[in-house]
Formats: structure tokens, sequence, C-alpha cells
């Protein structure tokens, strides 16, 4: 999968979790939205980890695992990215 796809897919999931997690704040008892909030919570972790194996940690803060080798300097920048 080439870099910027999946970076986008990531940032697709952050962002469905960002606008379900504003409307449970309004409507904590739609339970389908709640299901879907621990569906995309999922792959956003599995997504996550793929993506790191692949391309290296996607934060930074101890929120990504850390290799053995630094590599933040290997990855571009966000204007450097091309979707």
């Amino acid at each position: 999968m080439e870099y910027g796809s999946t970076l986008r897919k990531l940032q697709e999931i952050q962002f469905a979790l960002v606008e379900l997690q504003l409307y449970l704040d309004m409507n904590p008892d739609d339970q389908r939205a709640v299901k879907q909030y621990k569906e995309l919570t999922v792959q956003l972790v599995q997504q996550k980890q793929a993506y790191e194996k692949e391309r290296g940690p996607v934060m930074q803060y101890g929120h990504s695992s850390t290799p053995d080798r630094w590599t933040w300097h290997k990855t571009p920048w966000p204007w450097e990215i091309e979707y």
C-alpha cells in the first residue's frame, strides 16, 4: 500500500471517531453509534499497528511503539505527502 493511502486511511478512521464522539456527547443512548464507535476504535488500533510496522511511529510522546532504531527522520513531512 502506498504511503499516502495508508496514512489517509488512519486519518479517515480518526475523523470518523471524532465525529462519533461529538455525536455521542449529545446522544449517549444511541446504541448503534456506540457500537460503531467501538468497531472503529478496533479498526484504528489495527490500522495504526499495521502502519507502524510498515512505516514507523505515527505519534510521539509514548503513544507509538518505539522501534529498535530511530525512524522519525525517514518519514515525510505532512506537506510532502501526496494523496
